[in-house]
């Protein structure tokens, strides 16, 4: 990553956030799935809590979203001083892309190893990586040198 806009510290920020999204959709999946007989009382917070688990996975997004427009707020300088010494706009924003789907499919990886742990179907993690994927295309032309 000798050319690449990420810093180790992002790259872990990052795998962790998506990593956290993806674990817990995977979690209220297997509480979904998993017939555990407990106390009523917790058998009925457990319910409410599934009931509302596509909200939770896509609000869970947000702080996917929040870390890419801080990151990219943050590396405006780096861009303006590749670009002086010529390196281009195309360049830098093809390396970001490929860095960033580099790292979510990783974190995805890591949460199917997860699923296959826990005996739960990871393709219920299908849509959040498209939905990544959409934000890293979006965010992709937030990559300028203003």
């Amino acid at each position: 990553m000798k050319y690449s806009l990420f810093r180790f510290s992002d790259v872990l920020e990052a795998f962790g956030i998506y990593l956290m999204c993806f674990t817990s959709n995977l979690l209220l999946v297997y509480v979904q799935i998993s017939n555990v007989e407990v106390a009523s009382l917790l058998e009925g917070f457990i319910e409410s809590i599934v009931d509302y688990r596509l909200i939770i996975s896509i609000s869970l997004t947000f702080t996917m979203i929040v870390f890419h427009y801080q990151f990219l707020n943050r590396k405006k300088t780096e861009i303006s001083c590749r670009i002086l010494v010529g390196d281009t706009r195309e360049g830098i924003i093809t390396r970001y892309m490929l860095n960033s789907l580099t790292i979510l499919m990783f974190s995805f990886v890591a949460s199917l190893l997860l699923g296959l742990y826990l005996n739960v179907i990871g393709t219920s993690n299908l849509y959040l990586v498209f939905i990544f994927i959409l934000y890293i295309l979006v965010s992709a032309g937030q990559v300028t040198n203003k």
